[in-house]
């Protein structure tokens, strides 16, 4: 819609039945259809914006983990880059990308959230909102809560709360200070702490050499060890 010219600002998408979801680099992501909930959403910057893509992912990111987060009580947290977890299960991640022509001309902000799987087969370390909190949830409610919520953090979303905002997203990391298990990209396995998010969107870990510094794609936790 966007490369046709037809598509408004703020325009969301949002379909019951995803068969090609995707996550971040190239990874699948489940879906049952009726169940799960797959939404993007547009956003037209006009020239007064000039936005770091990192700070945008971390505004979006914890906007959408302030909206999962207030449905029920839980261990809620943000899993670096921007996966959103309850009780150490995946329940929804973000895929948002960017287009630019000189300067950042639009973003599209995809959502998925496991909301009412009652089973999630082959996927031991996800979770769907009703299991985690022993209720349904109504998946049209749900949509305009998500897409309302995006819309507001791109109007009031301001270059000069980057620090605060980047604070805002380091507080609610998943697996902070809690001594864990990585892989690198090198397939070396060591262990680390999860210190921050740095301003340059790295990942910050506090290992045995001292300080070390991911991007996305460079490290994976690994789960089976935790």
């Amino acid at each position: 819609m966007l490369r046709q010219g037809v598509v408004h600002d703020v325009t969301a998408v949002r379909t019951l039945n995803q068969t090609k979801g995707r996550g971040q680099r190239g990874a699948d992501w489940y879906f049952e259809k009726d169940k799960s909930l797959a939404i993007s959403v547009l956003k037209l910057w006009n020239q007064a914006y000039e936005l770091s893509p990192f700070h945008l992912q971390w505004v979006i990111t914890y906007t959408v983990f302030e909206g999962l987060s207030a449905l029920g009580p839980a261990a809620w947290h943000i899993k670096w880059p921007n996966d959103i977890m309850a009780d150490g299960k995946k329940i929804a991640g973000l895929l948002i990308e960017h287009q630019y022509k000189g300067r950042l001309q639009s973003s599209i902000f995809g959502i998925g959230v496991n909301v009412n799987n009652s089973e999630m087969p082959q996927l031991p370390h996800a979770a769907s909102l009703a299991q985690i909190l022993g209720k349904k949830i109504d998946l049209e409610v749900l949509t305009e809560q998500i897409v309302h919520r995006i819309n507001q953090a791109c109007l009031t979303i301001d270059p000069k709360n980057f620090l605060k905002d980047l604070a805002q997203f380091n507080r609610n990391l998943f697996r902070k200070d809690v001594l864990s298990k990585f892989e690198d990209s090198a397939q070396r396995v060591f262990t680390g702490c999860i210190e921050k998010v740095a301003e340059s969107g790295a990942l910050l870990i506090r290992t045995e050499h001292g300080l070390e510094t991911y991007s996305v794609g460079e490290v994976k936790l690994i789960w089976e060890k935790l």
